[in-house]
Parts: structure tokens; sequence; C-alpha cells
């Protein structure tokens, strides 16, 4: 059997790099982005991208059951780690923040995929959750909602152009397609509510089974 060449081996010790990298950024949720494996990881090989991201979810995989997602487009193109495990969220995250962003992801699914500021809040006003009132579990709501769970890639809440005082629109973002499934979303409604079959809910359930791009 040949030894590795030191082509081979210098994928290695940069795929080793780039899987501390991800998961040095997934504690804190932050995706990683393309001109930041250049700069960490690659430096003067940058041709090896390939070769390197494919080595680096090799391992991730077979070592921590996760696997590298690319997500976004254009210039905002970056990457997750998503857990191949059956779990709804990646492990890890704070339970009773998962838990939230579990009840805010349905909400907007059950919403026709997106809400304003205005049906969003009171929605969340029904579970004791306003933006003006710390939150004895969440702290300050508004921030966890706005910055962490955006910049997080957990929600896209954009802001309304012109709007005065601003008001937003609340949507799935890229992470959230990665790791929750409308259709178990659409399962959990379905028992919450006690009916028979997800089929009722008909919009969702068409949104849920259509096939994805």
């Amino acid at each position: 059997m040949s030894a590795i060449n030191t082509d081979d081996e210098d994928i290695m010790r940069r795929a080793n790099e780039l899987v501390y990298l991800m998961l040095i950024r997934e504690q804190s949720k932050t995706p990683v982005k393309r001109p930041d494996v250049m700069k960490h990881v690659l430096k003067e090989q940058k041709t090896a991208f390939n070769n390197v991201m494919k080595a680096a979810n090799d391992k991730l995989v077979k070592v921590f059951g996760m696997e590298i997602v690319e997500i976004g487009e254009g210039t905002k193109k970056a990457y997750i780690l998503r857990n191949k495990l059956d779990q709804l969220l990646v492990p890890g995250q704070d339970e009773a923040k998962r838990g939230l962003l579990f009840i805010i992801l349905t909400l907007i699914f059950m919403s026709g995929n997106v809400m304003q500021d205005g049906p969003f809040w009171h929605a969340l006003k029904k579970l004791g959750i306003e933006p003006t009132v710390r939150h004895a579990e969440f702290g300050d709501v508004k921030k966890l909602i706005m910055n962490e769970f955006a910049r997080q890639m957990y929600l896209d809440v954009t802001r309304t152009p012109g709007s005065d005082p601003p008001q937003h629109s609340f949507k799935w973002g890229p992470r959230a397609y990665q790791e929750v499934t409308k259709l178990r979303l659409l399962d959990f409604v379905t028992e919450l509510y006690e009916k028979s079959d997800s089929t009722v809910w008909k919009s969702q359930y068409r949104d849920a089974t259509q096939p994805s791009d």
C-alpha cells in the first residue's frame, strides 16, 4: 500500500482545521462563510476548497454525526452544521430557547410562512411573551428573537421599507429549513388540536408535502 502523499496530508490537515472552525462557530450558531474558509483554513491553497470541504464533511459525519450544509445565495452563501440524527434542532441549544423557537417557527408556518409585527407579537402575548416586558426565562425577548435567532439564521427578520415606527416581517431563515421539517411541525399542531389527520390543514399540508427546490 502506497504512503499518503504530501498533497493528501495537506488536505487532511486543512480539513481538520475546517472541522475545528465549524465546531467552534456552531457553539454560537454563527455560519461559516466562504471567505472565512479561505482566510483561516485554505490561505494560499485556494484551489483545494472542494477537496478540503469534502474531507471535513466526511470526518464530521463519521465522528460527530453532523454534516456541512450550504445555505443562502450569492454573497450571503455560508455553511452550517446539520445534525444527521433525528432531533428537532442541533443539540446544545438551551432547551427553553429551543422550545420558544419551535413555537415561533410553527406560528410562522401556520400563518402562510410569513407574519407581520402585529399578529406575530399578539400571538406570542397569548403565551405570556411581550416585546417590551422582560421575561423571567428568556430575558429581553425582543433582542433574543430579532437579534439572536436572526443572527443564527433561524429567522429572517425584514424591516418594512418606509415604515415609521419600524415594522417587520418574520419568515423562516435558511438554518430552520435545514433542521426542521414543516410536516413534522404540522404533525405537532394536529396532535395539539386533537385532529384526526394533518390533511385537515389543507394549504399547510400542501406546503409541507410539496417537493423542495
